[in-house]
C-alpha cells in the first residue's frame, strides 16, 4: 500500500508537469520523449541487477500492455483535438471499475464487499468532482471525443491487470524497458505518420521546452510508473488505480489552488472530503 500512495503523490505532481510541458510542447512529441528518456533508465537497471531473462509467459500480457497503452496515448491525444477536454476528463473516473472488472476476468481477482463500496464512492466522487453531473444531463454534448475518451480509459484499466500478470514472469526493470522502449518505437511511428508526412514537422520530434522540465518530468514519471508496478504486484490493480485516481485528483485540485490561484465551492470540498474518507477506508482496509 506504501508504493500506492507513493505513485499517486508523484502521478499527481506529473500531471501538473505534464500540463505546463503541453503548454510548449505537442502531446505526441512529449510521449515520445518522456518514453525515450526514461527507456535507458530501464535498461540500465536490468543490466545492472543481473539482467534476469523474461519467462515465455511474459510476453504475450506484456505486448498487451504496450498495445493498450499506446491505444490509450493516441487515443488521448485525438481525444485532445476535439477541444472538448473539459466535458470528457470525468469519464477517467471509470478506469478503476475496468481494472477491477478485468482483473476479475482475467486473473480471478476479486475485492472485499468494503473495498467495492469505497472504490465506488471515490469513482462517483471523482466523476462529480471533474464535471460529470453536466455530462450525464447532455451527453450529445461530450461530441465523437467520447468514445475516444472511454477507449483511453478502458485501456488504462486493462493496461493496469496485464501489468500484474506481467511481471509474474519479468523483474520490474526488464517491464519498464519494454514498455518505455516499445512506446517510443511506437509513438515515433505515429509522429511519422501524423505529422512527417504531412510535412508539417521535422523527421524527428524537437523538444521545445527547457530541458530542465523535460529531466524532472521524467524523474517523477520514473517513480510514478514504478511504484505503481511494485503496488500492482502485491495488491488489486482496481484498488491501485482507485487510489491513484482519487489522490490524483486531490493533487490536481490543491495545486490549483497553490499555483494557480483556482477558487473551490463547497460543494468540491465536499466531494474532496468524501475522496478522503474514503481513500483512508480502502487503503487502511
Amino acid at each position: 500500500m506504501f508504493f500506492a500512495l507513493i505513485s499517486a503523490v508523484a502521478w499527481s505532481l506529473f500531471d501538473l508537469a505534464r500540463k505546463h510541458l503541453t503548454a510548449s510542447v505537442a502531446p505526441l512529441v512529449l510521449s515520445f520523449w518522456l518514453a525515450a528518456c526514461v527507456a535507458p533508465v530501464y535498461l540500465l537497471v536490468w543490466l545492472f541487477s543481473g539482467a534476469t531473462a523474461p519467462a515465455a509467459g511474459y510476453w504475450l500480457p506484456g505486448c498487451i500492455s504496450l498495445l493498450a497503452a499506446a491505444v490509450a496515448s493516441f487515443s488521448f491525444i485525438k481525444a485532445l483535438a476535439s477541444g472538448e477536454m473539459a466535458r470528457l476528463i470525468p469519464v477517467l473516473s471509470l478506469t478503476p471499475v475496468f481494472a477491477s472488472v478485468f482483473s476479475w476476468l482475467l486473473l480471478n481477482e476479486t475485492i472485499r464487499a468494503g473495498q467495492g463500496v469505497a472504490i465506488v464512492t471515490i469513482v462517483v466522487a471523482i466523476f462529480l468532482l471533474q464535471g460529470g453531473a453536466k455530462l450525464l444531463r447532455d451527453p450529445s454534448h461530450a461530441g465523437p471525443g467520447f468514445a475516444l475518451m472511454l477507449l483511453v480509459s478502458v485501456c488504462w484499466g486493462v493496461g493496469a491487470v496485464f501489468d500484474k500478470w506481467a511481471l509474474q514472469s519479468a523483474p520490474i526493470s526488464f517491464h519498464g524497458t519494454f514498455q518505455s522502449g516499445g512506446t517510443a518505437l511506437l509513438t515515433y511511428l505515429a509522429y511519422l505518420l501524423l505529422e512527417v508526412r504531412k510535412q508539417q514537422a521535422p523527421a524527428f520530434p524537437v523538444f521545445t521546452a527547457p530541458l530542465p522540465f523535460l529531466l524532472m518530468a521524467v524523474a517523477v514519471f520514473a517513480v510514478a510508473v514504478s511504484c505503481q508496478w511494485m503496488a500492482i504486484t502485491q495488491i488489486h490493480p482496481g484498488v491501485v488505480e482507485t487510489i491513484k485516481r482519487g489522490t490524483g485528483i486531490l493533487g490536481a485540485a490543491l495545486w490549483g489552488v497553490w499555483l494557480f490561484n483556482e477558487s473551490v465551492s463547497r460543494w468540491q470540498l465536499l466531494l474532496m472530503a468524501v475522496i478522503v474518507a474514503a481513500t483512508a477506508w480502502l487503503t487502511l482496509s
